[in-house]
């Protein structure tokens, strides 16, 4: 819900009690570091969460404190908005700061309008508590929001509705837009005329419409071919799915990360993401972002985002797993090594072996990778990648089972089922996605094995003379 400034007022005035929307604070020292990290943390919060209104001068009961407000009147609203940058970067919000009463009291209000781009704290909000100790009001990287009358850090949901909040904005905007456009001005008309051909013959399936009286206005010819095209007609249909389109979720994360290379919106979305990665339209850094979230942060399906990426993109993220190789995401590369071929694998099991020949115990990857390089002299190296074998039945959950073999021969089937288990992984399945692994394998492996030279060779020469790293094993294979 948008209240005006005058409602949010009344709201606070009369309210016994902080909400999602309105903060007290009993008094303000602005030359308290403490209190403008807090204040700041509040601001960020709000404004993520839709607006709202801070009053100083009320109590927690919403009771005023007595405390003298003028200190916090006489702050310049562009030092506050500074102050705020300093810690979150260049932002666009809409504030106000006026004088209200209550019971005869002076209060100062800030109402902070909603932001349309969340906004994310890039540095951390520490403050001196004495005995040269610090406390940290916020972290670098986080996005806080107003949880009851708290302000927390964000959550998958918090993102999401700022999401909804965005495209409802947009979607007003948009059918206020369309009102306009078929609300045509006095006296306008639409005339339509047949258009000839060079040699006096009617131009088939093409006409001209005006919608307005000027007649040096463009015309815009309406036709499949478009060879004959005279202009451009967009028509978008304005429905519930034109907001669902996943590139708005890419570029959601793309602006809450600021640069960092993960996917910040969580592994459910990512499934969901990966659901529709056919209608990713993004560019490469983008898909490199992806790919990395994929396979460094969920050990998830992520071979589409390796076919569409350039060799050199795919390479810093297996670079990546080389030099820091920590289980499970490990196995993304010992995997992928089986399809990139048999030159690729003596390369990688020979770095690995000349680092760990005098060990005792090799880490397990080692072992595992070992023996499937042995499983590819007589196994399709897809089967090998996927860890299946062509007589085993794949559990799909309530779609039954499906041969290996049928979506070995067929992987346009494989990617139809992995989307559709993606869904399900984003609806809470988890127990799933050990099959969407295998399932991408079976799907995308043969593109994979066709880029083999490009991304084993990009691979090399970014790895270098670099020597594989420790591994640190966190968790286990599922």
């Amino acid at each position: 819900m948008k209240w005006t400034m005058a409602e949010l007022v009344e709201k606070a005035l009369s309210a016994r009690r902080e909400s999602k929307h309105i903060e007290f604070k009993q008094s303000f020292d602005p030359h308290s570091p403490r209190e403008w990290c807090e204040l700041i943390k509040d601001i960020a919060a709000m404004a993520n969460s839709g607006g709202g209104i801070i009053v100083f001068g009320l109590d927690s009961a919403g009771e005023p404190s007595a405390a003298s407000i003028e200190a916090i009147l006489a702050v310049d609203p562009a030092d506050i908005a500074n102050k705020l940058a300093k810690y979150t970067g260049p932002v666009d919000l809409q504030f106000d700061i006026r004088k209200i009463k209550k019971q005869g009291h002076s209060l100062a209000a800030f109402v902070v309008e909603a932001a349309a781009i969340p906004l994310v704290f890039t540095k951390p909000g520490t403050y001196d508590i004495g005995s040269g100790k610090q406390h940290s009001a916020f972290g670098m990287g986080t996005v806080y929001f107003r949880h009851g009358a708290k302000s927390e850090p964000g959550t998958s949901d918090d993102i999401r509705r700022v999401v909804e909040r965005q495209v409802e904005y947009i979607r007003r905007s948009w059918l206020k837009g369309v009102r306009k456009g078929v609300q045509a001005p006095s006296g306008a008309e639409i005339v339509t005329r047949r258009l000839v051909g060079s040699h006096g013959e009617h131009a088939a399936l093409a006409s001209t419409v005006r919608a307005v009286k000027d007649p040096t206005a463009i015309p815009v010819r309406l036709t499949r071919d478009r060879s004959l095209a005279t202009g451009t007609f967009v028509h978008e249909e304005i429905s519930d799915a034109l907001f669902d389109e996943i590139n708005n979720v890419v570029e959601a994360n793309r602006v809450l990360a600021k640069g960092q290379k993960h996917f910040l919106l969580g592994q459910p979305v990512y499934y969901r993401v990966y659901a529709e990665r056919h209608h990713v339209q993004q560019a490469d850094e983008d898909l490199a972002l992806l790919y990395t979230a994929g396979v460094c942060d969920f050990y998830g399906p992520s071979l589409f985002w390796a076919l569409a990426l350039p060799a050199e993109l795919v390479a810093e993220v297996l670079t990546y797993l080389f030099l820091h190789p920590k289980s499970p995401h490990i196995h993304h590369l010992i995997r992928l090594g089986v399809l990139l071929g048999p030159d690729f694998c003596k390369w990688l099991f020979g770095r690995w072996h000349d680092k760990w020949k005098r060990y005792a115990q090799p880490p397990a990857f080692y072992w595992a990778f070992k023996k499937m390089i042995e499983q590819t002299s007589h196994a399709n190296p897809r089967l090998v990648a996927a860890r299946t074998s062509l007589t085993s039945q794949i559990d799909l959950g309530t779609e039954g089972s499906v041969t290996v073999k049928a979506l070995l021969d067929e992987p346009e089937r494989a990617a139809g089922i992995l989307s559709r288990l993606c869904v399900k992984v984003f609806n809470g399945s988890n127990d799933l996605r050990t099959v969407t692994r295998a399932l991408d394998y079976l799907a995308y492996g043969d593109g994979v094995m066709r880029r083999s030279s490009q991304i084993s060779n990009a691979v090399k020469a970014s790895v270098g003379t670099r020597d594989a790293g420790d591994p640190s094993d966190t968790e286990g294979v599922d």
